[in-house]
């Protein structure tokens, strides 16, 4: 009878170490998976050409304000190309990292419609955990709300949950940010578009906030600052030069909002 205890204990004993090696394989397999080498990316560089490009955004968002009639619309709406959103997000990445800066752990990617957002976080000995976050970015009268879609963590899979978990942190971290708060509010509505593209949509008597958000580059300032006449955003050559060609369209815009106060 002792025996047979004896023999049954060393089973269960047996079967409790095979279960524990299995578990510590499939963790370490696990970190394996989600784990690797740190990633980097190209640190962006805003420069004249991509003043350009806002400039030539703010040539189109001055045609948005009226119909074809020549009536103001009661709402602007302006479409931005994939390109048009990338050189944006970089715009904001730029003004944040410094100038000698050649890399980053983190990117921030605009393609078919979703923010791909790419982070590597050092965990342990020369291994990182690299995120990778897919989300569908949609404001309605001032409200960020991130709409998830795939995410990993290396080549680890993040189920449902887990997205929507990290896609509403994003939306708490983005909201709790008083310059990001003060560019979302001056838009009715922003949404994904077709082809890659970003759907802005707003009030034409907020024109000027709107030009003032574009022409900041990523600059965190106030609503009463976006609201004032002067425009401080030029501070070197190759930006003033960009600056010139939009504000050709200045009297046009004004001309077209004083008729909207009307």
């Amino acid at each position: 009878m002792a025996a047979r205890k004896k023999g049954c204990f060393f089973h269960l004993l047996t079967a409790f170490l095979v279960l524990l090696i299995a578990l510590i394989v499939l963790i370490v397999a696990l970190f394996l998976l989600a784990t690797g080498a740190p990633a980097t990316y190209p640190a962006p560089k805003f420069d004249s050409r991509d003043t350009g490009v806002i400039a030539s955004v703010i040539t189109r968002l001055a045609r948005s304000l009226v119909d074809k009639q020549g009536r103001v619309v009661d709402t602007a709406v302006l479409k931005l190309s994939q390109s048009e959103v990338q050189t944006l997000l970089n715009a904001e990445i730029a003004k944040s990292v410094r100038t000698e800066t050649q890399s980053l752990p983190y990117a921030v990617i605009w393609d078919a419609g979703r923010l791909q957002l790419h982070y590597s976080m050092p965990v342990f000995s020369g291994r990182a955990a690299n995120f990778s976050v897919e989300v569908s970015p949609i404001v309605d009268e001032g409200d960020l709300s991130l709409v998830p879609g795939q995410g990993a963590i290396g080549k680890v899979s993040m189920p449902h949950a887990a997205l929507s978990f990290a896609a509403k942190k994003l939306e708490q971290m983005a909201m709790g940010d008083d310059s990001t708060r003060t560019a979302l509010s001056a838009f009715k509505h922003i949404e994904p578009g077709e082809d890659g593209t970003l759907v802005l949509m707003f009030d034409p008597r907020d024109v000027n906030t709107v030009i003032r958000i574009l022409k900041s580059a990523g600059e965190p300032q106030t609503r009463e600052e976006l609201d004032r006449d002067a425009d401080d955003d030029a501070d070197d050559d190759a930006d003033d030069d960009a600056d010139e060609d939009s504000d050709d369209f200045d009297g046009e815009i004004e001309e077209r909002t004083e008729k909207t106060e009307e």
